[in-house]
């Protein structure tokens, strides 16, 4: 596969999980991961090992939080890709409701992928929000 391909492909599996968030489709979410991921979010806990801990987290937290008008949209998406791994990285607009406001904000993205059997898939996800500052 050239490095054209790989960032095709690459492309396809973040455009694919990003559109499963939204549909809040949790079997075509996980589809793409291994099943040994690791995440990291800005919602506890601290550290998501295994694909059911990941699944998880969509269900009992992004989901219900951001209901039926909620909001997740990749952009800036870098890709770097490798012989057997590769990441990504970009920004993801988020909304949802707390408290019964509506809440909107901006979130770091750093993905990890491993190429198994042929197939990129996603090992490691990193999310994050900048702190305030004042």
């Amino acid at each position: 596969m050239s490095r054209f391909d790989d960032i095709a492909a690459l492309n396809a599996v973040i455009r694919d999980w990003a559109a499963a968030v939204r549909a809040k489709d949790i079997d075509r979410v996980v589809a793409c991961h291994a099943p040994d991921l690791l995440m990291y979010d800005v919602v506890g806990p601290l550290r998501s090992q295994g694909i059911d801990a990941y699944r998880t987290s969509w269900t009992e937290q992004f989901f219900p939080w951001a209901g039926s008008d909620g909001r997740f949209e990749l952009r800036d998406i870098a890709i770097t890709p490798g012989a057997d791994v590769a990441f990504a990285t970009g920004l993801i607009d988020c909304a949802g409701t707390e408290h019964g406001q509506r809440v909107e904000f901006t979130l770091r993205l750093t993905i990890g992928f491993e190429k198994r059997d042929g197939q990129w898939v996603i090992v490691h996800e990193h999310h994050s929000e900048p702190l305030p500052h004042e």
